[in-house]
């Protein structure tokens, strides 16, 4: 009973040594080749290690000295010597500790078949990375598999204007109707923003996440963008995806008060979900390149309405910067809720519009907007003040 007691223990502890990568001191240094673009890899060197018959585990690391995106590729010709495709790596995959604990943002724990190739793309912060890579001793012809493992580690410094702003008190202040580009940071998660506008005014906040690796790497679950006022208010939350990380993109518009507004953008690609416990405790890496926009539009000021002959009524209004045209709103209700007709003007410094084939003895009610093209979606102010005229010519 003894001997076959031993012999079990001595089973288990050879399956978890299989299992366990390497201490980090035993972590041999792996070369990063600096590249101008993550997708042009094709010349990247390799290192070339050696596996043997029996259990093999192995783990190196890399260091990044800036946020960078990051190739990671292997080829193996591990396989068994009697049977093709027995034996071979069956543990694949990136780590951001020592102990392996906690794979890298998005990674899994890949295997690779014989003379075949596996690649993995991430975007990743400065530090130290580890790569895990092994056979199974579970399976029964590791003992008789060996080949070589090769491994390469390309990175492209990631390039970004923007700092990172991890907490409402440290936000960035940036202009209304210009582009900002800034980044998602696995020390803060979120990137905070703040704009000012005048009374009125009508906005787009239009942000975009960004990675340049192809559109099928780096599956994102949401990254939310909420706008604030200063007193804490919540003005709108939307998402940016629910597909990939290539290119994404979403917009809300909203008609703001006078006053400054907050934008937090917060990116959870690594956790799949909201889970706060999660949230506050996982160690992985993340990152993103994030474009922002708050695109405004100010409300135009109505300045006169006059009845001219032939039924018509002479509109004047104030322009106002960014507008491409103007669109003037009539009904003989007061509060626009039937009837309302709409007179369009083209050209961004237009100030007058002329309403025709009305009724007499009609009182009329006007209001107008500004209005321009943006993306390819239409932009609009806010109504003015309504004036009313009364028709007799």
């Amino acid at each position: 009973m003894k001997k076959i007691y031993y012999l079990l223990a001595g089973m288990m502890m050879l399956l978890a040594a299989s299992l366990t990568p390497q201490k980090v001191l035993a972590a041999e240094t792996i070369r990063v080749t600096p590249v101008a673009d993550i997708t042009d890899v094709q010349n990247v060197s390799s290192t070339n290690y050696e596996v043997g018959t029996g259990a093999y585990s192995k783990v190196v690391q890399f260091t990044l000295s800036k946020p960078s995106y990051v190739y990671v590729s292997a080829f193996s010709t591990v396989q068994n010597e009697y049977h093709d495709n027995l034996g071979n790596i069956r543990h694949f995959a990136v780590y951001s500790d020592a102990n392996c604990s906690n794979l890298v943002n998005n990674d899994v724990d890949a295997q690779i078949y014989a003379d075949r190739k596996v690649s993995k793309y991430f975007c990743l912060d400065a530090g130290t990375y580890w790569v895990h890579f092994a056979k199974d001793i579970r399976d029964h012809n590791a003992e008789d598999s060996y080949g070589e493992f090769r491994l390469s580690v390309a990175a492209q410094s990631v390039n970004l204007t923007a700092t990172k702003n991890g907490s409402k008190a440290r936000a960035k202040a940036i202009s209304t109707d210009k582009s900002v580009t800034g980044f998602l940071s696995s020390s803060t998660r979120t990137s905070w923003f703040k704009f000012t506008v005048a009374e009125g005014t009508t906005a787009r906040v239009s942000a975009s996440l960004e990675n340049p690796m192809g559109i099928d790497n780096f599956p994102l679950s949401t990254t939310g963008v909420t706008v604030y006022k200063s007193t804490n208010k919540l003005i709108t939350y939307f998402n940016l995806t629910e597909h990939t990380y290539y290119q994404t993109a979403a917009s809300s518009d909203m008609t703001l008060s006078a006053g400054t507004y907050y934008i937090a953008v917060t990116g959870n690609e690594s956790y799949g979900g909201w889970d706060k416990k999660t949230f506050t405790k996982n160690a992985h890496r993340n990152m993103g390149k994030l474009n922002l926009r708050v695109s405004t539009m100010k409300r135009p000021g109505l300045s006169k309405l006059s009845n001219a002959k032939g039924k018509k009524i002479q509109v004047t209004f104030k322009s106002v910067a960014g507008a491409k045209g103007y669109e003037v709103q009539y009904s003989t209700n007061s509060k626009f809720k039937k009837g309302n007709k709409v007179v369009k003007v083209n050209g961004a410094k237009a100030t007058k519009a002329t309403i025709s084939k009305l009724t007499k003895k009609k009182t009329y009610y006007v209001r107008v907007r500004a209005f321009r093209t943006e993306d390819g979606k239409k932009l609009t102010s806010g109504w003015s003040a309504s004036k009313k005229v009364k028709v007799n010519k």
